[in-house]
């Protein structure tokens, strides 16, 4: 039996973890406590926002797993307006696995845009429900990786970035398909804060783009 996919992505992340030094992973923690207020976790904006709490709690379960006994892991989309979309989907998916398994079926592209997000989101629900992979979607999502081995989130996209390459990797692995290394990409994204950057052109981050960043990491 598959252990359930929100796990997947937990195991993913402390891989991750333990792949980083020790200074490195102080770092990281420091930089993740200083997101954190009295009431909750902060957003980019530094503001208490329960989506960055979210992942705020699953590091934190990530850093010390005896935390993983007392935390309710779950994920779930930002915005309402998602509900309805791949993304809705596919958290309502991770959060619910048992039920999809039970005949919902996985959800297919119809008119949506192809990004990397909604392709790997696709996959992942597929090869968790035993189903066949869309060859076409999987070719699609290996031509997303640049030379330096992060993915672009869409043919148009200017730059690779670290969401996009954290969420093409972890799938990618699931379904056994090796790619580039993107090691040197992902640690070009680290800040000396203990952040990760969510492109080479920022130089901020916040506790989702932690995430990714292990992710990512735990994924290679």
């Amino acid at each position: 039996m598959k252990a359930p996919l929100l796990y997947r992505v937990y195991r993913a992340l402390r891989r991750g973890w333990k792949r980083m030094t020790p200074e490195a992973q102080r770092a990281v923690q420091t930089f993740v406590a200083s997101q954190k207020t009295a009431h909750g976790y902060m957003n980019a904006g530094g503001h208490e926002d329960a989506y960055y709490q979210q992942f705020g709690e699953v590091l934190e379960a990530v850093f010390t797993p005896r935390k993983l006994l007392t935390t309710n892991i779950r994920l779930t989309v930002q915005e309402s307006r998602h509900k309805d979309t791949i993304y809705g989907r596919f958290f309502d998916f991770l959060n619910d696995e048992m039920t999809w398994s039970k005949g919902q079926g996985a959800w297919s592209k119809g008119q949506e845009v192809m990004t990397t997000n909604a392709v790997c989101c696709i996959l992942a629900m597929q090869y968790q429900m035993g189903l066949q992979s869309d060859t076409t979607d999987v070719e699609w999502l290996q031509k997303r990786q640049d030379e330096t081995g992060g993915f672009y989130a869409s043919e148009q996209a200017p730059i690779p970035d670290l969401l996009s390459t954290a969420v093409a990797l972890f799938t990618l692995r699931l379904l056994e398909i090796n790619v580039k290394d993107a090691t040197p990409f992902i640690q070009a994204h680290g800040l000396d804060n203990g952040g990760f950057a969510p492109t080479l052109y920022d130089d901020y981050s916040d506790v989702e783009y932690v995430f990714y960043g292990l992710l990512a990491l735990g994924s290679i």
